[in-house]
């Protein structure tokens, strides 16, 4: 009896810890309503935050030029970006849905680098998404990591 309790006790206790940490997998979304497609309005300057599971977090300036559902993107501060045109992603504006990527040769040796972004415009002032990034090097060497994306700015701008 006391095996069975403590065998119970175990295997309780492992399937708390499993899904506590699953739980932390979990992304976070802001608890807003969307904005109507019609109101969005995202041209401009805006204060973006962008973690990578490959490096140090950034954050900075950036701007988003275009309308009619074709937008360009511009890292302007806080990035590193080798070759610069690796800092300007362009794409299209769907409903709230925002997808925007790049690609560009990236090194001496030919390897080449692809990021694409799927950001929600939730308003105006909050735009927040993931994305993911791939390195392709000529001879077969490839890595791929992914990130978070959040821009903000003030009502108005």
């Amino acid at each position: 009896m006391k095996k069975t309790i403590l065998c119970a006790a175990l295997v309780l206790g492992l399937l708390m810890v499993h899904c506590l940490a699953g739980a932390q997998d979990i992304p976070t979304v802001p608890l807003v309503k969307l904005i109507d497609p019609k109101l969005i309005r995202i041209t401009g300057t805006w204060n973006y935050e962008m973690v990578s599971s490959a490096g140090p977090p950034a954050s900075g300036m950036c701007s988003i030029t275009g309308g009619k559902g074709v937008y360009t993107l511009v890292l302007s501060t806080g990035a590193v970006c080798k070759p610069r045109s690796m800092c300007t992603f362009t794409g299209e504006l769907s409903g709230n849905t925002l997808v925007l990527s790049n690609a560009d040769t990236v090194d001496n040796e030919g390897g080449t680098a692809t990021n694409a972004m799927r950001l929600t415009v939730f308003s105006n002032e909050l735009i927040g998404g993931e994305g993911s990034s791939r390195y392709v090097h000529p001879e077969g060497y490839e890595r791929q990591w992914s990130e978070t994306m959040t821009l903000k700015r003030k009502k108005g701008k």
